[in-house]
């Protein structure tokens, strides 16, 4: 019987190894023009990561959808494909994501607990807009400041940052420039996610019966 206590020791430990495990996810997104890439770094303990990018992103017009090419590393090995995303499967997938949250009783609350163990290490927004029209820029640059501003406010009720964000938008009127650049950087423990999860788990179980045996059954 000594080796199921060991087993459970070396259980527990591995466990306990997760749960305090710190997770930092780099965010970097860039946009000129018609070009666009999107990065995304995952990284646990300095020597564990996953990088995923989307470097190029473009409209089919024959059939109205976005073609999105992925590269992927994980533990050094690369893949890529491309990726054809249509309006119609974008809607019915928010449209599906939102169903199911609506019927996890707490769901918000659930959110808010984790985001308050999510620490933002940078946040930086710089932009350059342009319409070739003052009056249009000036608009244009008006709306963008009050998204920028209601992102920045909510991240900041809502997680821990460990620096001031810093958002610029240079406007340009006199010529036609769609220019950003978003870099950003969080971190949590695993444990954190882990008990969200399970809470998402339990507070989906408890949804009504007719409803759970509709979508267990599509």
């Amino acid at each position: 019987m000594n080796w199921i206590y060991y087993v459970l020791i070396i259980f527990f430990v591995l466990l306990f190894l997760l749960v305090i495990t710190k997770i930092t996810v780099t965010i970097s997104y860039q946009h000129n023009g018609d070009d666009d890439l999107l990065k995304v770094k995952v990284k646990a303990w300095k020597f564990l990561t996953y990088t995923f990018s989307a470097p190029l992103i473009k409209v089919d017009k024959n059939t109205a959808s976005i073609i999105v090419q992925e590269d992927q590393t994980v533990g050094g090995v690369e893949s890529e494909k491309k990726v054809k995303i249509t309006v119609d499967e974008m809607i019915e997938a928010f449209r599906k994501i939102k169903d199911h949250l609506r019927h996890i009783v707490g769901f918000h609350r659930i959110v808010r607990s984790f985001l308050k163990h999510i620490s933002v290490q940078k946040f930086e927004w710089r932009s350059n807009l342009g319409v070739s029209d003052a009056s249009y820029t000036g608009f244009v640059t008006g709306v963008a400041w009050t998204i920028k501003g209601s992102i920045v406010g909510l991240i900041g009720n809502y997680m821990k940052l460990h620096q001031k964000p810093i958002i610029m938008i240079n406007p340009h009127f006199q010529t036609f420039v769609s220019q950003t650049d978003l870099q950003c950087i969080i971190s949590f423990r695993v444990g954190y996610a882990m008990k969200a999860g399970l809470l998402i788990v339990k507070h989906w179980k408890r949804r009504p019966s007719p409803l759970r045996t509709t979508q267990e059954n599509v």
